[in-house]
């Protein structure tokens, strides 16, 4: 980790440099708040903490601050003022204006040393805080078996991309995905068999679709996806593609060899709404998607139909 140390007075600077790399960081020096923060830009993702001098040429302290603080980053940078006021009033603008600590001018290496290790137990509790937040969100959003995007975010993410089609007059499609006879694997091999198998095809569908493509889970066996902008032909040929990645190779499952299969219904349409409107076109569109795939399961199985 980074930190960021500006002051002006060349013994003073190389004295906290040196007390801050005994803590750990690998320290960026510089001798103005214009210089300070032309290093800020550059590093501001790798920088945990800024040691600022409150009084200096260009710009002070108190306006780095401010200019950090309305920079966004990645993570929490924890700023601690260094300076010889010592007023009541100079600590709560310091504070106010976005420090975490203060400590006036001539300091005491040990307390600087305990303070830099009180700011790098924070930085830690944040990063802890930041990647369970993460975790939170993914979970929020996926089907916990495959990894998909959940049927409320799947959802969410299509009335996005059917407003944005409607506003520029181009086509939106949706397929929906049903296994074959999946009951059987069920049924004969078991549940784990049948999830292993729903991971594997989900596996299949990311693989056959563009990066630009949503896809969820929309159901037990069933799945949505949404491909924007493609004309008849197009779309049509990534619905075989789709159907021909599943078919194409064997599942294998444990000791078992399936042949695996799906139907697919898709219906494509260029959207006319308002926002409000948005989740209705979805509807009706889920809707004759549906009815394509009733057909694509009545006459055979293993094919696309379209919704005419």
């Amino acid at each position: 980790m980074k930190a960021l140390v500006v002051e002006d007075d060349l013994g003073t600077r190389l004295l906290i440099k040196k007390i801050v790399e005994n803590e750990g960081y690998e320290v960026l020096e510089a001798k103005d708040g214009y210089e300070g923060w032309s290093i800020f830009q550059k590093e501001k993702d790798n920088i945990y903490i800024a040691l600022l001098d409150w009084t200096m040429p260009k710009m002070d302290g108190i306006e780095l601050c401010r200019r950090i603080r309305r920079t966004s980053v990645t993570h929490y940078i924890y700023i601690l003022f260094l300076t010889s006021k010592r007023s009541t009033e100079a600590i709560v603008e310091g504070l106010e204006t976005g420090g975490d600590n203060y400590m006036t001018k001539p300091f005491a290496r040990e307390e600087l040393a305990s303070r830099i290790k009180v700011a790098g137990r924070i930085s830690l509790l944040e990063h802890k805080l930041n990647e369970a937040n993460k975790k939170l969100h993914v979970l929020a959003i996926t089907d916990p078996l495959t990894g998909l995007l959940n049927r409320r975010e799947l959802f969410k993410r299509l009335e996005n991309e059917i407003y944005r089609a409607s506003r520029e007059k181009n086509y939106y499609s949706l397929i929906i995905i049903d296994i074959d006879y999946f009951k059987r694997v069920n049924d004969t091999l078991g549940h784990t068999a049948g999830d292993m198998v729903l991971i594997e095809i989900s596996n299949r569908l990311k693989a056959a679709l563009r990066p630009y493509d949503i896809i969820g889970r929309y159901g037990g066996e069933e799945f949505c996806v949404g491909v924007p902008g493609a004309d008849a032909e197009s779309r049509k040929k990534i619905a075989e593609r789709i159907r021909t990645s599943i078919s194409g190779k064997p599942f294998q499952i444990g000791d078992n060899k399936l042949d695996i299969t799906i139907s697919l219904g898709l219906t494509s349409a260029i959207p006319e709404g308002r926002k409000k409107d948005i989740s209705h076109i979805l509807e009706a569109m889920i809707e004759k998607a549906d009815l394509a795939l009733y057909r694509a399961k009545d006459t055979g199985r293993n094919r696309v139909v379209t919704y005419e």
